[in-house]
Order: structure tokens, then sequence, then C-alpha cells
């Protein structure tokens, strides 16, 4: 039964270790993935401008290499790219609902629940709020904490 992931990233390792579990399940299964960046320049500023335009290349730059490295490891494997100006806890809810995707996989997102707390979670968040099965995938120093 081929599979359709959503994968979000943001340039951290989280979402990078979520890539590489979400391409090896989708390789195995002849499925597709789909690489979400989701960025809001500021929710008190401005829209568009150098901010803006300066986050979109950042998030060209982040999928751009997820993709590079996952091609490198699975080359047959189907990957498109989403970069969505919203949140990014909409972003993939979206993207996901949009694609009939089965799950959402996304990185740990925090070093503990005090950092979490105090910094906020989009893995939290969206385990909480999507209405599609989500895949939190630890990175292997999370295991020793």
């Amino acid at each position: 039964m081929a599979v359709q992931l959503v994968v979000g990233v943001g340039g951290d390792s989280g979402g990078d270790e979520a890539a590489r579990f979400a391409a090896r399940v989708v390789s195995a299964t002849g499925g597709s993935l789909v690489l979400v960046f989701g960025y809001e320049a500021s929710p008190m500023g401005p829209r568009g401008g150098a901010l803006e335009d300066e986050i979109e290349a950042v998030g060209t730059e982040i999928t751009d290499a997820v993709k590079a490295d996952l091609a490198a490891a699975y080359p047959d494997l189907a990957v498109e790219v989403e970069r969505v100006r919203g949140r990014p806890v909409e972003s993939l809810i979206s993207v996901a609902q949009a694609r009939g995707a089965e799950a959402i996989v996304v990185g740990h997102g925090g070093r503990g629940p005090m950092r979490g707390a105090l910094l906020g979670s989009i893995t939290y968040e969206i385990v909480h709020r999507s209405p599609v099965p989500v895949v939190v995938v630890p990175e292997p120093d999370d295991a020793e904490e």
C-alpha cells in the first residue's frame, strides 16, 4: 500500500530526522513524501518586504537541502516541497488534509518538558490539534535524556 506522508522541516536536526524516517517508510511502500516549511514573518509586523523575502529564501535553502539529502539516499523517491506562508502548525495540517496524507511526521521538537513549556512547541501543538495522525520522531540523542 503506497502511503503519502507530510513532513515538517525547519532547518533543525529534528526535522531532518523526521524526513529521513518518513523517506524510509515511503520508500518501502512506493508512496510519496511532501516536505512542508511553514513560515510567518512576524505576527506583529507588516506583511511582505525584506524580512519575509529572507525567510522565504531560508525556507528554500532548507527544503532544497533536505530534498537533496533524501535524493542521495533514495534516488527513486517522489519528494515534493510546499513552502506555506502561515504558522507551521496550520501549514502542516492544511497540506496534510488537502493531500489526503496518512500522517504528519515531525521531529521531537525540544530538549525536555521545561524548555518546551517555556518556548512553546510546534510538535506539542500539532499532536494536540491535528485531525490527521501524527508521528513524532525522536532524535538519536533524545533516548539519553
